[in-house]
């Protein structure tokens, strides 16, 4: 069976942690019924969220705008 890609997670984001708190992240993941990049890229909406850069109905249907959003925002502090 071939995966389908979504057109909206076309970038990869490396990222190093011990390996303490990959077991950890992983474990939290399982018991949300989430793998780890599931559960990764949802910690990241929240944060996202939470400081007011992604609306509060974010969905996929409009990352585009929520992208172009957060990239004249981040423009402006700069």
């Amino acid at each position: 069976m071939v995966r389908k890609r979504s057109p909206y997670k076309d970038a990869i984001v490396c990222v190093r942690f011990p390996a303490r708190f990959k077991r950890i992240m992983e474990q939290l993941a399982y018991n949300e019924g989430l793998d780890l990049s599931a559960w990764l890229r949802n910690l990241v909406i929240k944060e996202l969220k939470t400081r007011g850069v992604l609306s509060e109905t974010f969905n996929t249907q409009s990352l585009e705008a929520e992208l172009e959003k957060i990239t004249e925002k981040a423009e402006r502090i700069t």
